[in-house]
């Protein structure tokens, strides 16, 4: 798991617009983008998560 929070680390602060050279930038910045590297793996795996069967989707129109 380490490795993958790892690669999406790097990749989130590769898409950010000022992104440097990642081995460059000191651990607090590679830290925060761990954290959300990981937050977005644990998103990700409740998504995946089989669906509760027999569950019912409500839509309730909109009035504005």
């Amino acid at each position: 798991m380490e490795a993958e929070i790892e690669f999406v680390a790097r990749a989130l602060y590769n898409a950010e617009d000022d992104a440097q050279v990642w081995e460059r930038e000191p651990d607090i910045v590679k830290d925060e983008f761990r954290l959300y590297a990981q937050a977005a793996l644990e998103l990700l795996a409740e998504h995946r998560k089989p669906k509760m069967p027999g569950a019912e989707i409500c839509v309730f129109p909109y009035a504005a």
